[in-house]
């Protein structure tokens, strides 16, 4: 979909495609997705975080299962019938988690997961890229793609180094259909990559000092294509000097200065909002240039998981600002034309990192200290944030509670992102008199898991020592409780909270 934070709408993906790689317009839309990075050095327990809210539109089902593991043998092929994207596949696919869609045939969307081996990957935000580039390297249209990407490379890799090396190898063969960003890691090791246009790529091995916040553009500036840090194509230089587009300071190529096209209004205001959320004391403003937003930040302050639960439901509360998402925001057409016109600093709305369009939202938190194979606890929630809980999962899960394998397209009592949507909705609505109601129920309900979360972490890492078999249906089978118990908590908030 883009999601567009990120996908390419389901239904219409060929006319979007179309759009983007013949007339190489580039699609900017309100609908985004919102990720952020936190090193280890920067965090309360010394975790390293990293997250993203999924955001497309309301009424859009998302599931949360675990796939199991396949024994394919020669010749068989992974395709992606949404986009015609085909690749040949290895002997085994490992089991991961994964958030996907319910509508393969329009796209798989597996987002985010960890496989056995304790590799994890986040894909992806859509980006945009300079049109002048597109002229010379232009998307492939069968490439890979958002849809695609998470089901063709993490059951298949063992480090985060082997995932990027995966999926880089994939759009040198394959080419890339759409320009994204994205996180891979392990329990030693997190890759953010951005995949550029039709072939090219840069990638860096993300820094323990420093935090990140890269909703829809390219953020990445100088690289050393010679460290071992970085992971870059070959033509990644002479592809931006063929355009006419390319940056460099101090010998070294900038890529987001050589490669993004004009950062859109909504992706800057959640730039700058997730930016100062993690340093209130940050210089950046919502009218600093496009080509001076800086890719790395630092703070003095420590960052802990709420903080990021915290920014995922953001609505720039304590500020001048109002959200201004589709339906939440009372300001007319003339109104909002007239905002446009203004400079972010000088408008009244402005668009928000908790949106109405985020169908799930997702945390992980990576342990040293956490088995290999479940090296992080990812917290969940299914349905926007706003309105549904973070909920504590482990990647050694062997199941998921049955209301998050729900396939419905359409409202469904018995599953939980339905119900949750139906909660969303009726927020929406009525915002003023509920935000604060519903906020403190589902605050109320998720704080004592995060307690729990640790007690689990320290349980099930003992278990894991004397036999990893019996401590991942251990914590699969708390896990499973927690998520029916959640359920039967929203099913409730849903009685009180939505008229029919």
């Amino acid at each position: 979909m883009p999601h567009l934070g990120g996908k390419i709408t389901h239904m219409f993906w060929p006319c979007l495609f179309a759009v983007l790689l013949f007339i190489m317009i580039p699609l900017h839309s309100v609908q985004a997705c919102t990720a952020v990075y936190v090193g280890k050095d920067l965090t309360t327990d010394g975790s390293t975080i990293f997250a993203r809210t999924e955001d497309l539109e309301p009424h859009h089902n998302k599931t949360f299962v675990v796939k199991e593991s396949v024994a394919h043998k020669k010749g068989d092929i992974f395709e992606d019938k949404s986009t015609g994207f085909k690749l040949p596949l290895t002997a085994e696919a490992y089991q991961y988690t994964a958030l996907p869609d319910v509508t393969p045939n329009e796209g798989i969307f597996d987002e985010a997961g960890t496989n056995t081996y304790g590799v994890m990957m986040d894909a992806t935000v859509s980006c945009y890229t300079n049109p002048k580039i597109l002229e010379v390297d232009p998307f492939v249209e069968d490439g890979i793609s958002e849809s695609s990407m998470t089901s063709a490379v993490l059951p298949y890799v063992r480090t985060a180094r082997e995932g990027v090396d995966r999926l880089t190898h994939i759009v040198e063969s394959h080419g890339n259909a759409e320009a994204n960003a994205l996180i891979i890691a392990d329990q030693k090791e997190t890759w953010y990559v951005e995949l550029l246009s039709g072939h090219q790529y840069a990638a860096v091995k993300l820094p323990a000092d420093r935090f990140v916040v890269f909703p829809n553009a390219f953020f990445l500036d100088t690289i050393d294509t010679h460290s071992k840090d970085v992971i870059a194509s070959n033509d990644l230089v002479s592809t931006a000097k063929k355009s006419g587009t390319l940056v460099e300071k101090n010998g070294q190529i900038h890529v987001s200065n050589s490669y993004a096209d004009k950062v859109a209004d909504g992706t800057k205001s959640r730039y700058w909002r997730g930016v100062h959320l993690l340093d209130t004391k940050s210089t950046i403003t919502l009218d600093t240039p496009d080509e001076e937003l800086p890719f790395y930040h630092q703070t003095k302050k420590k960052i802990s998981v709420q903080d990021i639960m915290k920014l995922q439901r953001d609505r720039y509360e304590g500020t001048n600002y109002q959200p201004q998402d589709k339906s939440s925001t009372g300001t007319g057409k003339e109104e909002k034309d007239q905002e446009e016109n203004l400079p972010l600093s000088k408008r009244k709305g402005l668009y928000p990192i908790g949106n109405e369009n985020t169908m799930e939202a997702h945390i992980f938190q990576v342990y040293s200290d956490l088995p290999k194979v479940a090296p992080a606890i990812m917290w969940e929630a299914i349905g926007s944030p706003l309105v549904s809980p973070y909920l504590p999962y482990f990647g050694n899960i062997q199941t998921t509670a049955k209301p998050y394998q729900v396939t419905a397209t359409d409202y469904a009592s018995d599953s939980y992102y339905w119900v949750a949507d139906r909660l969303l909705t009726q927020l929406m609505a009525h915002e003023d008199s509920m935000k604060s109601a519903i906020r403190e129920d589902v605050e109320r309900f998720e704080t004592p898991y995060q307690k729990q979360a640790l007690q689990w972490k320290d349980i099930m890492t003992q278990k894991d020592k004397k036999n990893p078999k019996q401590a991942a249906d251990w914590i699969t089978k708390q896990t499973t409780n927690m998520g029916q118990d959640a359920f039967k908590t929203l099913k409730n908030w849903e009685k009180h909270y939505v008229k029919d």
